[in-house]
C-alpha cells in the first residue's frame, strides 16, 4: 500500500519475543500489520552473556513465530543477538537498526505496582531512540473490535494516533476518536493535520467523534472506554527538549485502570 497523506506505512517491524504468553499479542499484532502493508517482520530474541539453561527454548519461540509468519506469506527473519542481559540487548536492537517500529507486549500490571510494563519494557521506553508501541495485554488474542484514541497533547502524539488508524485497519476495527483538545491549554501542534486530513476516509476504517467532556481529560477517556465498549486506547508519550521521556501519571492511570488492552507508543 502506498504512503497516504501523513500516513507512513511501517516497512520493518520488530518484535522481541519471550517465553510464555504476553509476546502473542505482539505476534498478532505484527502479523496484521504486515499483511495489510506488506512490511517485514523481524522476531528478536537476546542470549544473555552467561549461561542460559532455557537458551533453546529462547530459539524455538523465534523460530516458531518465523515459520507461522512464513505459512501466512509474510516475510520475516529470526534474529538473535548476545548481550550482558536482556534489557540492553533490545534497546541495542532497536538503536542500530533502521525499524520503523518495534512491537512489544507484556501482561497488564497489578494497579499498585510502580512499572507500567515491567523492567523490561520499561526501559526500552525510555532508552529506544525509535518508535516503539508497547502493548499492555490481557491475553485476549481476538483483533480489537473498537480503538479509542484521545486527542488532546497531555495523552498523545502525532505519530501515535496516525499509527492508530493503521493498526485498526489491519485489525479490522472501528475506532472512536475522542476529541479533547479543549483541554490543552499549550498547544503544540493540536493535532490540525489529523483531524483535517481525516486519515481514517482513506483507509476506509469506521469512525466516531465525540467531543464531549468531564472534568479532566483523563477522566473523559475513562468515562468513554467503558460507554463505547472499546477494548483498547491508544496513548503516546514524545521525548522532552533533554531527549528524556517521561510518562506523564495521566496516562499511567488509564494504562493500570483500564481493564482491557492499552497501547502505548513512544514516538
Amino acid at each position: 500500500m502506498e504512503k497516504t497523506l501523513s500516513l507512513q506505512v511501517p516497512e520493518k517491524i520488530l518484535v522481541p519475543m519471550a517465553k510464555g504468553g504476553s509476546s502473542s499479542k505482539a505476534f498478532q499484532i505484527a502479523s496484521n500489520l504486515a499483511k495489510t502493508y506488506k512490511s517485514q517482520l523481524t522476531f528478536l530474541t537476546i542470549k544473555e552473556e552467561v549461561r542460559e539453561i532455557t537458551w533453546s527454548d529462547k530459539i524455538a519461540i523465534i523460530m516458531n513465530a518465523h515459520r507461522k509468519a512464513t505459512e501466512m506469506g509474510i516475510k520475516s527473519i529470526p534474529r538473535i543477538q548476545s548481550a550482558r542481559n536482556i534489557k540492553e540487548g533490545i534497546v541495542s536492537e532497536i538503536n542500530s537498526k533502521p525499524y520503523d517500529i518495534t512491537l512489544m507486549s507484556h501482561s497488564r500490571r497489578a494497579g499498585v505496582s510502580t512499572s507500567i510494563f515491567g523492567s523490561i519494557g520499561d526501559n526500552v521506553i525510555k532508552k529506544a531512540n525509535r518508535t516503539v508501541a508497547m502493548i499492555s495485554t490481557t491475553g485476549n488474542l481476538s483483533s480489537y473490535k473498537k480503538i479509542l484514541i484521545p486527542v488532546t497533547e497531555s495523552l498523545n502524539t502525532r505519530k501515535s494516533v496516525y499509527l492508530s488508524v493503521l493498526i485498526a485497519k489491519s485489525e479490522g476495527s472501528s475506532i472512536v476518536i475522542c476529541d479533547l483538545r479543549n483541554f490543552d491549554r499549550k498547544k503544540v501542534h493540536g493535532f490540525k493535520s489529523f483531524m483535517e486530513e481525516k486519515p481514517w476516509e482513506s483507509l476506509g476504517v469506521e469512525t466516531e467523534i465525540i467531543t464531549r467532556n468531564s472534568e479532566s481529560a483523563r477522566d473523559t477517556t475513562m468515562q468513554f472506554l467503558y460507554s463505547t465498549g472499546a477494548d483498547c486506547v491508544v496513548l503516546g508519550v514524545r521525548p522532552d527538549e533533554y531527549h528524556n521521556i517521561r510518562v506523564n501519571s495521566n496516562i499511567k492511570r488509564i494504562i493500570k485502570d483500564f481493564s482491557q488492552d492499552s497501547i502505548l507508543v513512544k514516538r
